[in-house]
């Protein structure tokens, strides 16, 4: 296995240049040295646009899988469709405690089993979510309808592995009782967002089967670039 390089490792993760998304199979995750008290093993390949907008993939194992999607932000476009005269307002948070509260109510608001299913790495950096909400870290825009909270979209800043400027989407929420017309403007009016205030590079992070979301990166403009694995326990 001459081609793995070894791009990061720290208490929280051990990265592997994997070249191509093939080359991530099961022999290949059970032989690189992946140390139980580091909480994810991931691998890095060349971007790819997946079949149906969802990764495929074989790999077996008691493991919380999610994909990192990325392109250059320029490449984005928004989804949705503007309405005219619409209903739907944005707006920044007025204060990070909007942002936070808004945040718990529409992404930590999750059945034990649901919890259950992303695995403990996924709720120990969903603390440290929130608590760069309450830094101030995180950037948001937030959606209403006649005062009423239907929409939230986030995203943080960062520097990227290679030096460069990066933003990853770390949360949209739309309320999917809105009319169907009010719903695509949300939709439009949070992507736009994104791509308006994102920098140089975009990534977004999907959990191997919610492929809804996959789909709908991809149809943003991202492409698959990563993978993290976690342990279940």
């Amino acid at each position: 296995m001459k081609f793995l390089e070894k791009m990061l490792h720290n208490d929280r993760i051990i990265m592997y240049n994997a070249g191509e998304f093939a080359n991530v199979t099961n022999e290949l995750v059970a032989a690189v040295n992946w140390p139980k008290d580091v909480d994810m093993l991931s691998f890095s390949f060349n971007p790819f646009a997946p079949g149906g907008g969802f990764v495929r993939h074989d790999i077996d194992g008691d493991y919380v899988i999610r994909y990192m999607f990325g392109c250059k932000t320029s490449a984005l476009k928004p989804l949705g469709r503007p309405l005219k005269s619409s209903p739907i307002i944005a707006r920044a948070p007025k204060s990070v405690g909007e942002a936070l509260a808004v945040t718990k109510a529409t992404l930590c608001d999750k059945s034990a089993a649901q919890r259950k299913r992303k695995g403990p790495a996924y709720q120990k950096e969903l603390l440290n979510y929130l608590g760069s909400i309450k830094k101030g870290k995180v950037k948001s825009v937030l959606l209403f309808k006649n005062g009423k909270n239907v929409g939230i979209a986030s995203m943080i800043d960062s520097v990227r592995l290679d030096g460069k400027k990066g933003s990853t989407f770390t949360w949209l929420w739309l309320d999917k009782k809105l009319p169907v017309a009010q719903y695509e403007d949300a939709r439009f009016k949070a992507t736009k967002w994104v791509k308006d205030n994102a920098q140089e590079y975009m990534a977004s992070a999907n959990f191997d089967y919610d492929r809804e979301s996959q789909r709908n990166d991809c149809r943003f403009g991202l492409k698959p670039y990563r993978i993290f694995f976690a342990r279940k326990k």
